[in-house]
């Protein structure tokens, strides 16, 4: 069995509050290769210490610390050597978040930024338990005010509206592109050949405007989507291959380096009553 099969986690999703998707490990020793998520995200820490990789420096996170990740914001994240970490992590819907955020703005906001990376905020760290307790017992009822009351404090104290971030047109082009059909992205090879620039030209220009390669940024968008098609409930190897990848060993593989579990572990998403509350 592998390290990523003994590890306890569990993940939350529900259509019935599609704005958030939670994920708690237990005792973790794994890392993630540097990726992003569409959604804002919001980590506890409740057990061990982790380093978080995150806008050009490295951030040491204790228990009791949170995280804030922007949306689309490359980052990563590992124990220390010899060290295991348990966290929750809350994954908030983007443009959810922003309604929320131009309400308090009294504007329509775009963009958001979270301000601190790491935050020492016990009222807030406590709410996030209690969320999670009712998301994990499925009490949609209570989870959905605690959801908003947290989210929304959240929002005030410590994001703000940010303008969009402009990139160069190489960029665009190619985020176009490889999007267009994860299935048939085209090479790197050939877009430098529709650009007329040189490959090593595009890679410095798209790692310049977001923070990682064309490669991994493709495949931190085949994982996404992948996620997406199963809690959908596509059966594994449909999602694989839908989201370009050519078979289900490196899908498997490229899954576990993103999200530290296996494709199974989230199709799972367990939700047993003492999953959030045993750290």
């Amino acid at each position: 069995m592998s390290a990523v099969h003994r590890v306890k986690q569990a993940y939350w999703f529900s259509p019935h509050l599609p704005q958030v998707e939670c994920r708690s490990t237990w005792c973790s020793a794994q890392g993630y290769k540097t990726h992003s998520h569409t959604q804002l995200s919001l980590g506890l820490v409740v057990a061990g210490n982790t380093v978080c990789h995150y806008r050009g420096a490295d951030h040491l996170l204790r228990a009791g610390d949170m995280v804030l990740i922007d949306p689309d914001a490359p980052h990563s994240c590992t124990p220390l050597p010899g060290q295991t970490r348990s966290y929750h992590m809350f994954y908030l819907d983007a443009a959810w978040c922003r309604a929320i955020l131009s309400q308090q703005c009294g504007q329509p906001v775009a963009a958001l930024h979270c301000h601190p990376v790491c935050v020492q905020d016990p009222a807030l760290f406590g709410d996030g338990l209690q969320l999670l307790n009712s998301l994990y017992r499925h009490d949609i009822h209570s989870a959905t005010p605690q959801l908003n009351a947290m989210v929304s404090t959240l929002l005030s104290r410590y994001c703000s509206a940010q303008q969009p971030l402009t990139e160069q047109s190489t960029t665009r082009y190619m985020r176009q592109r490889l999007l267009s059909n994860l299935q048939t992205s085209p090479s790197l090879t050939t877009l430098a050949q529709e650009l007329h620039l040189r490959r090593e030209t595009l890679v410095r220009h798209f790692r310049a405007d977001t923070g990682i390669t064309p490669m991994a940024f493709l495949n931190n968008a085949r994982i996404e989507y992948a996620k997406t098609l199963i809690k959908q409930g596509v059966p594994l190897a449909d999602a694989g291959y839908q989201s370009g990848f050519s078979d289900q060993s490196h899908f498997h593989k490229i899954f576990v380096l993103h999200t530290a579990a296996t494709p199974g572990q989230y199709q799972q998403a367990s939700g047993s009553p003492s999953a959030a509350i045993t750290i």
